[in-house]
């Protein structure tokens, strides 16, 4: 019998390696020989397609095909590219600041969350995820942490500190 992580890696590479199936957004989780797909798929065609990819992976006991299918539109991305889009725009302009950050995407709807230093930071990259396409609603829940005080900083003046 196979190992679940053998499964998984043979999975997914086989996924990946099949011409015309879009995998970027299609997870498989594998317990005891029985897989699970969840994510996108772009048309119902390749819903199917990876079901039957992924049942033909040596040690597969079961398959459970949870992929939703959620073609790609020229007016609307869907979530998965939003977010991708959104964390590429955040990493461009702060990449000192992309670990401090989640951008949370869910039907065209963006949260931010996360702590940065300063306000501007806040509201350049509400206004940048806001401006992009696909986005309809951008709730800004990032925190801004304490500034640094003047009396913080070490001057190297006598009696400062």
């Amino acid at each position: 019998m196979r190992i679940d992580q053998d499964i998984a890696v043979d999975s997914i590479d086989r996924l990946h390696s099949t011409p015309g199936l879009d995998d970027q957004d299609i997870a498989v989780k594998v317990i005891d020989g029985v897989v699970l797909l969840v994510g996108i798929a772009r048309s119902d065609l390749e819903r199917a397609q990876a079901e039957q990819i992924v049942k033909k992976v040596r040690g597969v006991m079961g398959l459970t095909n949870c992929l939703t299918v959620c073609p790609r539109t020229a007016s609307a991305p869907p979530d998965p590219d939003i977010t991708r889009e959104a964390v590429a725009t955040i990493r461009r302009q702060f990449p000192e600041q992309l670990g401090a950050l989640q951008v949370l995407v869910k039907n065209g709807r963006v949260a931010l969350e996360g702590e940065l230093r300063w306000y501007y930071q806040r509201d350049v990259i509400e206004a940048m995820v806001r401006s992009m396409r696909g986005v309809t609603l951008v709730v800004n829940k990032i925190r801004v942490g304490e500034r640094p005080r003047a009396e913080d900083h070490d001057w190297g003046i006598p009696g400062t500190q």
